[in-house]
C-alpha cells in the first residue's frame, strides 16, 4: 500500500503480518516495546507482529509519503527454521531500521523499493500472475536471507551489546521517573553507576542517538500527551516546564516539526473540549 499524509500519529496492533515501511519523503517515527525509531528515504523500518505507535512528519512543505509491504507470518515461517525465528522474534517486535548503505540489507531493500514502486505506479507486470508469483517468492527469499544474517549478527554481538543495552534500559527508566527534574548526562550516569562516556557510547550503539536527544524526545512526548489530556486550565509554558523543558523556544519549534502544529493549537483543542463539557 501507500501512505500519504500531511502528518499523523496512530496506535495500531498488527499480530498477523510482518511489515516493511519505506519512506519516500518526510520522516517516519515509531515507538514499540520502549524502543524509539526514526527513518527517512533510503532507509526502511521492519516490524514483526507487535503493537506500536507511528508518527509521520511532513517536512519542507511536502506531504509525507511511504510505501508499505505486509505479508502473513506463515510465509516467513515456511522459509526459516524455528531457531532463527526465535532469535530474531524479539528484535523484530521492537523494530529494526535498515539502511541502503548496509551491505547485508542492500539487496533486500533495493528489491522492496522496486516492487513497491512498481505496484503503486500500476506497472503492466501486475497483470501477469506468474510474474507476480515469482516476485513474491523472491521477496520472501530475500527477506529470509536478510533475517538469517541479522540473527547471526545478533548472536555474535549479543554479549558485547548486552552491557550497553542494560545501561540504556536503566538510564531510560531513570529518565522517565525524573522527567520534571533538571537532568544532566553526568547526573544520569552517576545515578545508574556508569561513567558519562560509557553512557554516551551505549546510547550511540543501542539508540543511534545521544542520551540528551532521547531525553528531549521523552519530554516532547510527555508534553504532547499532557497538552491533549490535562483537564486543568494550565497553559503551554506551564505544562512544558512541569515536564522538565528548559528551552521553550526550541521546544516549540521541535513540537511543530514533529506534530505539524504549534503546541498552542493542540492546547486550544483540549480547552475547547473542557468548555464543551462545562
Amino acid at each position: 500500500g501507500r501512505v500519504s499524509s500531511t502528518g499523523h500519529e496512530i496506535d495500531l496492533t498488527e499480530l498477523n503480518h510482518f511489515t516493511i515501511l519505506l519512506p519516500v519523503q518526510g520522516r517516519l517515527e515509531a515507538r514499540s516495546c520502549r524502543a524509539e525509531h526514526s527513518c527517512r528515504q533510503g532507509e526502511a523500518l521492519l516490524f514483526g507482529p507487535n503493537r506500536r505507535t507511528t508518527r509521520t512528519v511532513a517536512e519542507s512543505g511536502e506531504r509525507f509519503e511511504a510505501n508499505v509491504l505486509l505479508f502473513p507470518t506463515g510465509m516467513l515461517k515456511a522459509n526459516l527454521d524455528t531457531q532463527t525465528l526465535d532469535k530474531i522474534g524479539g528484535l523484530l517486535e521492537t523494530g529494526v531500521t535498515v539502511h541502503h548503505a548496509d551491505t547485508s540489507g542492500a539487496p533486500f531493500l533495493k528489491f522492496c523499493d522496486f516492487l513497491s514502486t512498481a505496484m503503486m505506479s500500476g506497472s503492466a507486470m501486475l497483470g501477469d500472475r506468474r510474474h507476480m508469483q515469482q516476485m513474491e517468492t523472491l521477496l520472501i527469499e530475500l527477506y529470509g536471507e536478510f533475517i538469517s544474517r541479522l540473527a547471526e549478527e545478533t548472536s555474535v554481538s549479543q554479549k558485547t551489546r548486552s552491557a550497553g543495552a542494560r545501561y540504556v534500559a536503566k538510564a531510560e527508566e531513570y529518565m522517565r521517573a525524573n522527567l520534571d527534574e533538571p537532568l544532566t548526562v553526568s547526573g544520569i550516569a552517576a545515578a545508574i553507576g556508569v561513567s558519562p562516556r560509557s553512557l554516551q557510547l551505549a546510547f550511540r550503539e543501542v539508540r543511534s542517538a545521544a542520551p540528551r536527544e532521547i531525553l528531549a524526545l521523552m519530554r516532547l512526548t510527555l508534553v504532547h500527551e499532557k497538552l491533549k489530556s490535562d483537564r486543568s486550565w494550565a497553559g503551554v509554558t506551564d505544562i512544558a516546564l512541569e515536564c522538565g523543558v528548559a528551552n521553550i523556544g526550541r521546544f516549540a519549534a521541535l513540537y511543530r516539526e514533529t506534530y505539524g502544529e504549534k503546541p498552542s493549537a493542540t492546547r486550544r483543542r483540549a480547552r475547547a473540549g473542557l468548555t464543551g463539557n462545562r
